[in-house]
């Protein structure tokens, strides 16, 4: 029996709707429809548990329990907001798109108007949005409003709330629509506020976890912006002091013992070993002034590489880089670029090797856009990326990439 079917009789056999397990089993092959469409989604909502509820007010919704998200059904409404397998993966996908989102746990008080601006915002990324669902030119063309594409939903609700509050007689009641609806009971998204931080603290990791695990394992192509979403919930922020020791060996800025000095609390004491100061450590940091690089971002990469110069025990030597290479003094580190050329990674290597720096750590600031490969010697190279939407172009230093947003400074 074929998805279709299942869902036809399911709203068209009154004997059906009061069978909670039926009802289970065509959610569970909407599910796996969407794993084989969309897998990257099916396989978030294949990791929630399922539970019947007939407190929801649609027939599907994200809820919590035991702070654990759960996709929670009420077969009952069933037949009121699915008319074929089309809506459902649709709504499935909506639902999917929340969880990216982050919105279960981003709204502590329940409204219609941010009901309406979430599903404003996820609603941009879903292939095949649900018949009646809120989207962006339905509210813009209803409303004549000028709101602008992939904002995020607190913007949505902003503007919403500017636009309404002002109305002394409607308000936010504009936002009943016939023709409209939220698909999904979003009452449960805040559980009424009334949660303890340490509540908090285990949903947000149990979304955090629930994404990096499917994330990890996920081999397919997604959307820019649901990629530069994810990436900023999984990606785990590192100190900015790690990153350089790891890159130079250094797990340590503290003293070394040595019974080649003499202890300078107890001088006499030839039996007791002295201490000296690890010698400074080299690092060579490159930072992108090709063209497609903006003054803006030029101006963030050199504050990290500041922060950098300011570590204790650091010796840094910078350099900028199109498709050359150009030495800088530390004391004319500038927040302005001369260079606007195209990109050439491989001068990065060429240089490294011809002036004997292979032993000291490098970190290349960049975009990401260059060539594919490159011809590296086993050379470490450290590459931050500016921006979640970046992807590194160089096939053979993928495990290598950082991100800006990562750092902490």
């Amino acid at each position: 029996m074929t998805l279709n079917s299942d869902v036809y009789d399911l709203i068209h056999k009154d004997s059906n709707q009061n069978n909670p397990t039926g009802v289970d089993g065509i959610i569970a092959k909407g599910i796996l429809s969407l794993i084989r469409n969309k897998s990257f989604y099916g396989e978030i909502l294949l990791h929630l548990n399922r539970n019947t509820d007939n407190t929801i007010d649609s027939f599907l919704a994200l809820k919590w329990l035991n702070n654990q998200l759960e996709l929670a059904y009420n077969p009952i409404h069933l037949k009121e907001d699915v008319a074929d397998s089309n809506d459902l993966i649709a709504i499935l996908e909506h639902l999917a798109m929340h969880i990216v989102w982050l919105h279960p746990l981003r709204y502590v008080n329940h409204s219609l108007l941010n009901d309406v601006a979430s599903d404003v915002a996820v609603n941009q990324y879903v292939s095949d949005v649900y018949s009646k669902g809120w989207t962006l030119d339905e509210i813009n063309y209803q409303y004549n409003l000028d709101m602008k594409p992939n904002l995020d939903s607190s913007q949505y609700a902003k503007q919403l709330y500017d636009l309404f509050s002002q109305d002394k007689q409607d308000g936010v009641g504009k936002l009943d629509n016939d023709n409209l609806r939220i698909v999904d009971d979003h009452r449960y998204f805040d559980d009424e506020g009334n949660i303890s931080n340490q509540d908090y603290e285990q949903r947000k990791e149990s979304i955090d976890r629930l994404l990096r695990d499917v994330y990890s394992q996920y081999r397919g192509d997604l959307s820019m912006a649901v990629d530069k979403q994810i990436k900023s919930v999984v990606m785990p922020r590192i100190n900015l002091q790690q990153i350089v020791r790891r890159i130079t060996g250094n797990k340590s800025n503290r003293s070394k013992k040595t019974y080649n000095r003499f202890n300078r609390r107890q001088p006499y004491r030839m039996d007791i070993a002295g201490s000296i100061r690890r010698q400074s450590e080299h690092v060579n940091v490159f930072i992108d002034s090709s063209g497609s690089i903006s003054d803006d971002q030029y101006a963030n990469m050199v504050s990290v590489v500041k922060s950098i110069q300011s570590m204790p025990n650091i010796e840094v030597n910078c350099y900028t880089f199109d498709a050359d290479v150009h030495a800088i003094s530390n004391s004319l580190l500038s927040n302005q670029r001369l260079l606007q050329g195209g990109t050439k990674y491989q001068s990065i290597v060429d240089y490294v090797n011809e002036h004997k720096l292979s032993k000291q750590g490098c970190i290349v600031f960049t975009d990401g856009k260059g060539e594919e490969y490159l011809n590296h010697q086993n050379l470490h190279i450290a590459w931050v990326l500016l921006d979640y939407e970046n992807k590194l172009s160089v096939h053979n230093q993928k495990d290598n990439v950082l991100y800006l947003d990562q750092i902490r400074m």
